[in-house]
């Protein structure tokens, strides 16, 4: 009897095995998003592949998926099975179109009449949301950012005074922060919950109705618990919590340009400025100059200074850093914004900074030009 047990007893294990194989695959088939793509497209010719590519918002990264070869009668079609989430077309001539698609989702391009260059998109109510939102955000971009950038630019190639060019690069700031704000009402207010929630992800701002955001994204998960853009919209809702007024902020270290190792723990005093800046960004170049008049006058009473560098070339990092007169510690890994550091302080926009205590606390955040030297009176006030 005991081989009798013993094969009942295997018999029994491998069903169990078999039966949390189908599980997991069954899981797996859930996730996946059945989506096809057919159309036509202006200037397309018979021979012509259209590139799909899957998007890492995190990672700032593309997988190819899959391609789609235009006919004889200028047409295309295709079956994909991937993930609901972000992807992008690339067209012969590098166009680029992006599409959002969830479940069973058919897409259908079609050329618009009124314009030989434009097309429409049908068959996904997740792309349909992602047009909307990105038509706000150039709008939104038009009325709110370019006009102070414009004025900004044009102070700088004029020379005008520094007191000048901080006046309006501050104005460039408020302005993008009112634009990150306006994105946030759209996307709580206005979108669906489709996939399209993810595309938006890289501008949320998370000190703008931040619980409003989570119980969105929250109604997303509900429904798609698995996906891993529901996962990596929950990481970051999690990351704006940890770098939140009041918090400890992230432990950072990396390379100064000389090729030294510095750590942010080393050089907390009583307040310190925690800097993300770029060579490339024209309000954190104004901002540098001010930074040096800061120092001078309130380092005696406990202030620092430690910046992050977003550059991705060394030598404009090193360019910059000696025409603002950079003179305090600052680091950078020169991985822009794939860089942990951004990730670790939410960063997705600059300028962006922090004000530390002395062990590393949160007590303010992007604080620029006057405001910044009236906190730092309140602050390091003599007693």
């Amino acid at each position: 009897m005991r081989p009798f047990n013993r094969n009942i007893k295997r018999t029994l294990a491998l069903a169990r095995r078999l039966s949390a194989l189908g599980i997991a695959i069954a899981i797996s088939l859930a996730a996946k998003a059945d989506f096809s793509i057919t159309g036509s497209l202006p200037r397309l010719k018979p021979g012509d592949s259209i590139q799909v590519f899957r998007e890492n918002l995190e990672t700032r990264s593309q997988v190819l998926i899959g391609e789609l070869s235009v006919g004889e009668d200028y047409s295309f079609a295709g079956k994909f099975e991937n993930e609901p989430g972000l992807y992008t077309l690339v067209m012969p001539d590098e166009r680029k179109m992006a599409i959002a698609v969830s479940h069973n989702q058919a897409l259908v391009f079609e050329k618009d009449t009124s314009s030989a260059n434009k097309y429409n998109i049908s068959g996904s109510p997740d792309t349909d949301d992602l047009g909307a939102y990105e038509t706000f955000r150039k709008d939104s971009l038009a009325r709110l950012v370019y006009p102070p950038r414009r004025a900004l630019n044009k102070a700088r190639e004029m020379g005008e005074p520094r007191e000048k060019l901080s006046e309006l690069a501050q104005l460039e700031v408020e302005g993008y922060n009112a634009h990150l704000r306006e994105l946030n009402d759209f996307v709580i207010d206005r979108l669906r919950t489709t996939s399209a929630l993810y595309a938006t992800s890289i501008r949320w701002d998370g000190d703008h109705r931040l619980e409003e955001l989570r119980k969105k994204i929250d109604a997303f998960a509900k429904g798609n618990p698995d996906l891993s853009i529901t996962k990596s919209m929950q990481e970051r809702l999690r990351l704006f919590s940890l770098a939140a007024i009041g918090t400890m902020g992230a432990k950072l270290e990396g390379q100064s340009i000389d090729n030294q190792p510095l750590a942010l723990e080393d050089f907390l005093t009583k307040v310190t400025l925690l800097d993300f800046w770029a060579s490339w960004c024209t309000p954190c170049r104004v901002e540098n100059r001010h930074y040096g008049e800061l120092l001078e006058k309130y380092s005696k009473n406990g202030f620092a200074i430690f910046a992050v560098s977003l550059d991705t070339n060394r030598k404009m990092w090193e360019t910059a850093s000696k025409r603002d007169g950079v003179t305090w510690p600052q680091i950078s890994d020169l991985q822009g914004w794939k860089s942990p550091m951004a990730a670790a302080y939410n960063i997705s926009a600059l300028p962006k900074s922090f004000l530390l205590d002395e062990e590393g606390r949160i007590i303010a955040k992007n604080l620029r030009g006057p405001q910044l030297a009236t906190k730092l009176e309140e602050l390091l006030k003599e007693e």
